[in-house]
């Protein structure tokens, strides 16, 4: 096992004291290292550990575990097979047990042998997965930690755009503001009561003030009324901050790690007249479907339409796809100069168009997308990282921006830009962090006068949110 960081030793024995405990560190930073360790010294004899994580993170925690317990067992839970994994960990002296969120539901042995002590402590990696109100993973999770002994949550993104997404992860480490959301949402996200109405004969939506929703509710043949709490602003953070920091340890990479620079820099482009006229086309689809749906008069990062987020992301897809060819010229260029690139994308056409242009250049590039196996995927970051011809890792932003180190890359380019700060983040950090021996450059592509003018308008509001947060 590699020597500790001063920040590692101090962050295991802040999980060791709590028991249930957020560890924030910035992405980079060794949290699995410090969970595992802090799991390992307080286990009871004969007590496992339980590693809730995304289903393309399981092999990883294996490697990781056995970095630190080389004689430790490690069960992996897959889905669809309770019976026998329930047989498994009773049949046989597993030290831990390694399951995914999509699956956790079909499980209830786990929870049982939470709830016995079979099983101490609980830790939810990438623990920002719950931040969900009402999804099933994060019900099946709060249901395990609730009868956990010690629960640590693990996620350099707490919140990922505002407060309310911090709720389910202090409701898991038992943490007084988390007994009423209600009053949580008031206090901290300025909720207030809105009410959506349909129409049922258009499909049409538009929002009113709660008082005058009596006459739409009156016609239940043609209305449907929805009345909820948007809880999507943010308040009193300096508050919410001061009160949370018994349980959340954060550190950044600068303040404990002497690492080399990270420059993060805009590349404007300019649509060609071709381009201009696609994207121009999707504008128009887009101008029509607000026309017809009036409650999108907001601003769009207010918007809570599914569909309107759909419809901005073709215009988003547009741009994407237009900037292969300036991205494939701009990386055989670092390639050129004996730079490795990583790539990252939402869009499966931009990785395809990415990848045949690489080829027709005759650079070697590696691929990761969620079509992946958890194999094809360790597969790729050992490639890229090992074999000094291959120089190019492009990869879906979900599927390559979490869980894996990129650090033979100096260079990191963004096709595309996911509408929350701390998901680009993760992403460009596959690079920087711990390993890492040069100046990594982050180069995000934007087309002017586009939608990808005004995302980087939002992802900077919204990164101050989280800067009030979490310093």
């Amino acid at each position: 096992m590699t020597e500790l960081f001063e920040h590692q030793i101090s962050g295991i024995a802040f999980l060791k004291e709590k028991g249930r405990a957020i560890l924030a560190d910035e992405m980079g930073l060794g949290k699995t290292r410090q969970a595992i360790l802090a799991a390992g010294e307080v286990a009871e004899p004969g007590q496992a550990a339980l590693v809730i994580c995304p289903a393309s993170l399981k092999i990883n925690w294996e490697r990781e575990i056995h970095a630190v317990y080389p004689n430790d067992r490690v069960q992996i839970v897959e889905g669809g097979r309770a019976a026998e994994a329930r047989e498994e960990f009773e049949g046989d002296s597993f030290a831990w047990v390694v399951v995914n969120y999509d699956v956790i539901g079909k499980h209830d042995w786990i929870l049982e042998k939470v709830e016995t002590g079979s099983i101490g402590t609980v830790i939810l990696d990438e623990a920002h997965y719950i931040k969900g109100k009402t999804a099933l993973r994060t019900e099946a999770a709060l249901e395990i930690t609730e009868s956990a002994s010690r629960v640590y949550c693990l996620t350099g993104t707490p919140i990922m755009n505002r407060p309310s997404e911090l709720f389910n992860l202090l409701k898991a480490v038992k943490h007084p503001l988390s007994k009423a959301r209600t009053i949580f949402a008031k206090r901290y996200c300025g909720a207030q009561m809105k009410t959506l109405v349909q129409d049922l004969a258009t499909g049409n939506r538009f929002f009113v003030m709660p008082e005058r929703a009596y006459p739409f509710r009156a016609q239940k043949d043609r209305y449907r009324v929805f009345t909820f709490l948007d809880d999507t602003g943010a308040t009193h953070l300096d508050e919410l901050r001061r009160f949370t920091a018994d349980v959340i340890l954060r550190r950044t990479k600068a303040e404990v790690l002497d690492l080399p620079e990270k420059i993060i820099s805009e590349q404007y482009c300019d649509l060609t007249d071709e381009q201009r006229r696609t994207y121009d086309e999707a504008w128009d689809q887009y101008l029509a479907w607000v026309e017809s749906n009036p409650n999108t008069e907001e601003k769009i990062e207010n918007i809570k339409n599914a569909q309107q987020l759909i419809e901005l992301g073709k215009m988003k897809q547009v741009c994407s796809i237009a900037k292969v060819g300036r991205i494939s010229e701009d990386t055989e260029n670092a390639v050129e100069q004996g730079q490795k690139v990583i790539i990252f994308t939402q869009y499966k056409a931009t990785v395809a168009a990415l990848v045949a242009e690489m080829r027709k250049r005759k650079i070697k590039a590696v691929t990761l997308t969620g079509a992946d196996t958890a194999q094809s995927r360790d597969e790729a970051v050992r490639t890229f990282q090992e074999d000094e011809k291959v120089k190019v890792f492009i990869a879906n932003m979900k599927a390559g921006g979490v869980g894996i180190t990129l650090t033979a890359a100096s260079i990191v380019i963004f096709a595309d830009l996911d509408w929350s700060p701390e998901v680009n983040r993760q992403a460009e950090d596959r690079a920087h962090r711990i390993g890492q021996e040069g100046t990594v450059n982050v180069y995000r592509y934007i087309f002017r006068d586009t939608v990808e003018e005004e995302i980087l308008k939002i992802l900077d509001e919204k990164g101050e949110i989280i800067r009030g947060l979490l310093g």
